[in-house]
């Protein structure tokens, strides 16, 4: 892994405030209590269901049958007959009841795929959170680049400034000329057009840092060197394919595809229901009882063109996710290979970076001397520091895309952002 930078917060901490208050990974959290609610209705459709109901009725006329309006004078034997209430002024009815699916085949088809869906969910979370941390990670080492080309800049305008005193020193001893002194002074302006745009670029991707972490970077920092260590083979990198984000939601949703397709089929086949329903009534009429209950069972079975139609678009969506599977782990092993030759490509970048910044060093050093001895041109000079700051920001760039490359190779591998030991 590459080194931290001194006197700025690590990336592990812009990392850890990205997961606290970055707006869309608290969006697919939210996703994620939706789809979680989703499956909880979903199973409930299948599970039995309790329903208790309580009515109030208040009736303008009351309605009783009498024996005596159609026996006549004869009474029956035993006494009077007894009155029956078939519609009471005040009526009062309670009911519970259970349904209990039986055989629902393609509901609890219906209930797997939804599940799938949840955990799809998840997984496009953690795509969300490796897309975040990518963001993160690439204005955390352009910061860092930017703030160390600032200190290299300020360098430039320090020797551009000496370079200018010792210009019109000559120019008063007619060594130099006026030419030269302007020349002087076009690098001095030069430097300070360096240092205000690497301030630019800091500022920029600070505010971006703060944008997506929440957390506001230092105001100083150093970028250390990388050491140029060779990464593990690439076949290593690849064996992990299936514990990618991006991978484990396209599996997820093929799978929930699939389920779905199954229950389309399903939903051909009858299903078997069975219900219970208990009442408490003062509205008896015939009956003669205020508690009664009922027993059902219900077989339904359903053909018609409409479900040949939903089995042929179910079957047709799960071959596409099973498209969209092997395209999101062939595209998943395009990253990991892209990342992993950035950085042997990086490394020997850096290599030749720091090789030239150290001898475009010694040419200043050389032109300066030179110039001081009145061997040298002051052009010679200008164009030797030129070199030498240019030779600077490359490195300071080449150790910034290292960096940045062997953090991206493991986020696309799905690994842990630490230094592995072998």
């Amino acid at each position: 892994m590459p080194t931290r930078a001194s006197a700025q917060q690590p990336l592990e901490d812009f990392l850890a405030g990205a997961r606290r208050t970055n707006s869309d990974l608290q969006a697919a959290v939210a996703t994620i209590e939706q789809q979680e609610g989703e499956s909880l209705a979903v199973l409930g459709r299948a599970l039995p269901s309790l329903t208790a109901r309580g009515v109030y009725t208040r009736n303008e006329f009351e309605v009783r049958l009498d024996p005596s309006s159609f026996l006549g004078s004869a009474a029956p034997v035993g006494g009077p007959a007894q009155s029956f209430i078939i519609q009471p002024l005040n009526q009062f009815d309670a009911t519970v009841q259970l349904d209990v699916p039986l055989i629902d085949l393609a509901a609890w088809r219906r209930v797997t795929a939804q599940y799938a869906a949840e955990r799809a969910a998840h997984r496009r979370a953690d795509v969300t959170m490796t897309d975040v941390q990518m963001q993160v990670a690439r204005n955390y080492y352009q910061l860092v680049g930017s703030r160390s080309l600032r200190q290299s800049a300020e360098r430039t305008l320090e020797a551009a400034l000496t370079n200018l005193s010792l210009t019109e020193t000559r120019r008063v001893g007619g060594v130099a000329t006026d030419l030269d002194v302007n020349r002087a002074q076009a690098e001095v302006e030069r430097a300070h057009l360096s240092i205000s745009d690497a301030e630019l670029t800091a500022a920029l991707a600070g505010r971006a840092l703060r944008t997506l972490t929440g957390v506001a970077p230092t105001d100083a920092a150093r970028s250390e060197s990388d050491d140029l260590h060779a990464e593990r083979p690439l076949i290593e990198w690849e064996q992990s394919v299936t514990e990618i984000p991006s991978v484990a939601a396209a599996a997820e949703l093929r799978r929930g595809s699939e389920s779905t397709a199954t229950a389309a089929r399903f939903a051909l086949l009858p299903s078997l229901s069975a219900g219970a329903q208990g009442r408490l009534t003062n509205a008896t009429g015939f009956v003669g009882h205020q508690a009664i209950y009922v027993l059902t069972a219900t077989l339904n079975w359903r053909l018609d063109v409409t479900s040949f139609g939903t089995i042929r678009s179910e079957e047709a969506a799960a071959r596409l996710a099973r498209v969209r599977e092997g395209s999101a782990r062939q595209a998943a092993l395009d990253q990991i290979h892209e990342s992993w030759s950035r950085i042997s490509n990086g490394i020997a970048k850096s290599r030749a970076a720091r090789a030239e910044a150290l001898a475009s060093t010694a040419a200043v050093e050389r032109a300066r001397e030179r110039y001081r001895e009145g061997a040298g041109t002051h052009f010679e000079l200008v164009q030797a520091e030129r070199d030498a700051y240019s030779a600077e920001v490359s490195r300071i760039q080449a150790d910034a895309d290292l960096s940045y490359a062997r953090v991206a190779l493991r986020l696309n591998a799905s690994r842990p952002l630490v230094k592995e030991t072998n």
